[in-house]
């Protein structure tokens, strides 16, 4: 599900500098002080313009963003409400492809040995590389959404490396959490 506020700049075709810090601040300084009710009235409202956008196939080059931005944050609400939804399945087949696809690249940019993301649907990244994160399918969304802290990468099921926080931030494009996050 959409904050309010990003449903309002995708409706308003305001998207420069989204995603990232700046783009999010200006977000929450509009909209932080109006009331919850406020919100979820604008945002249903809103809200049935994306819809039909993503039904219609016309959403173009946000359409990826858009769906990957609408499952985490479902994920979000249902952490807070204690909710688990699915964690596997086809959103996760079409996700992992996606979400992965960049870890080559990002890695040799960074100039570390090759790597792979490891999950019950396959793997992902370097077809050869030396140093593997197993994972689930629904953890690594987790982690590629920023809902994971460097501590929170660092110890889970590494393999061919001493130091996998210099690969942790490489797995996000927003960067990693501040803090961890359980759900």
């Amino acid at each position: 599900m959409l904050f309010r506020s990003e449903v309002a700049d995708v409706a308003d075709g305001n998207l420069e500098g989204a995603p990232g810090d700046e783009w999010t601040a200006k977000q929450v300084e509009r909209w932080g002080g109006v009331p919850l009710p406020v919100l979820l009235y604008e945002w249903d409202h809103d809200s049935k313009f994306i819809e039909a956008l993503l039904r219609s196939g016309s959403a173009g080059p946000f359409t990826v963003p858009l769906i990957m931005d609408i499952h985490a944050h479902e994920q979000d609400l249902r952490g807070l409400l204690g909710v688990p939804g699915e964690r596997t399945g086809p959103f996760y087949e079409w996700a992992l492809e996606i979400l992965c696809g960049r870890i080559p690249d990002r890695v040799a940019r960074a100039g570390l040995a090759p790597m792979a993301v490891l999950t019950p649907l396959g793997r992902f990244g370097a077809p050869d590389a030396p140093v593997t994160l197993s994972i689930s399918e629904w953890e690594y969304t987790r982690v590629a959404f920023g809902r994971r802290s460097i501590d929170q990468v660092s110890a889970m099921q590494w393999a061919g490396t001493d130091s996998p926080e210099s690969y942790g931030p490489l797995l996000s494009r927003f960067g990693l959490a501040s803090a961890g996050l359980i759900e």
